[in-house]
């Protein structure tokens, strides 16, 4: 049994990784969220670039289908996860085909984590059968931390950078006529801030049904593969792919905190790492959890977090809980 929880830090500059509104409009805007800051004896309510636990979990699927598809069961997938669609299965959908066309029917949890993969980590809703599974991995908004906001008040945290597209003729020059090619000016919103995380990975549920606890559907190996691809997955999104506008403005992210620890039970969250103090809070739940009998493994990176084993990167902490 494996249960997972990470909490961290991340510097994140010019970056475009969520985009709100700008349909139709040469002016793309960022996503904005409002949070609550503790500022001296009081609170402030401020807005700040927000990344949603949607685009993480979006890139978390797509790097579990990549190493999903390099195992020896690459074809126990949907036929949707290879073109990164995660499942929510159709309305008036009674069948879902697997990678190579085989259906599947919809009518039962197990029979349909036992063939989808991407089903049993990600979960589902299969609307025609009402059959539905809660997901594994559980992921928060990558909110600017409440002390950098604090720290920076009043600073933009995002500016607007103008483009331009040139669309040159076969003569070497910009047209302008309604046939001819042209300049094509576009903005874009940007932000830099020191970003806090936090994420759940149930992964002692990989193959088990949520309407029945009591057996796992799928052969040991291949329960042993689901994880690790799962904890695998976490890689390229640490390090980078978790949003759009990549191909332009590949965010320069630098991981400057990290604590997670591995249960056998599952165990609480860690404190977002948002809050200033989540170091000592996260510290207080993993003694509290251990007082009460749970038997935790501890990884920490740039913090000092007591008892836990010292990682360097985020494919040192895969590599250390893989091991365990």
């Amino acid at each position: 049994m494996m249960f997972v929880r990470i909490s961290g830090r991340m510097r994140i500059n010019v970056h475009s990784l969520n985009a709100q509104g700008g349909g139709g409009t040469n002016y793309v805007e960022m996503t904005k969220a409002k949070v609550v800051v503790r500022n001296g004896d009081g609170w402030s309510l401020l807005e700040a670039p927000a990344i949603t636990g949607n685009m993480l979990k979006h890139w978390h699927f797509v790097g579990f289908v990549d190493y999903f598809r390099e195992t020896n069961f690459k074809n126990n997938l949907t036929e949707r996860a290879v073109r990164y669609n995660a499942v929510r299965f159709a309305a008036k959908e009674e069948k879902a085909k697997k990678v190579g066309g085989e259906e599947v029917k919809l009518d039962d949890e197990a029979n349909i984590i036992k063939n989808f993969a991407d089903a049993d980590i990600h979960g589902f809703l299969a609307p025609e059968t009402r059959v539905r599974r809660v997901s594994l991995v559980k992921t928060s908004f990558l909110i600017p931390t409440e002390d950098f906001l604090v720290d920076v008040m009043g600073e933009k945290l995002i500016s607007a950078v103008k483009h331009n597209r040139v669309d040159l003729n076969e003569k070497g020059a910009i047209g302008s006529g309604e046939e001819e090619t042209a300049q094509m000016l576009f903005t874009r919103e940007y932000a830099s801030a020191l970003y806090g995380f936090s994420m759940v990975l149930d992964l002692g549920f990989v193959g088990v049904p949520q309407c029945n606890t009591s057996e796992c559907v799928i052969g040991e190996e291949e329960r042993k593969a689901r994880m690790e691809c799962a904890l695998k997955a976490l890689i390229p999104m640490l390090s980078g792919y978790i949003g759009a506008n990549l191909a332009r403005s590949f965010p320069a992210i630098k991981i400057e905190e990290l604590v997670a620890i591995k249960s056998e039970k599952p165990s609480p969250a860690l404190v977002h790492g948002f809050y200033t103090d989540y170091v000592e809070l996260s510290k207080n739940i993993v003694n509290n959890a251990k007082n009460l009998g749970f038997k935790m493994d501890c990884y920490s990176m740039g913090v000092d977090f007591k008892d836990s084993h010292s990682v360097s990167s985020v494919e040192d902490l895969v590599k250390a809980i893989l091991g365990k």
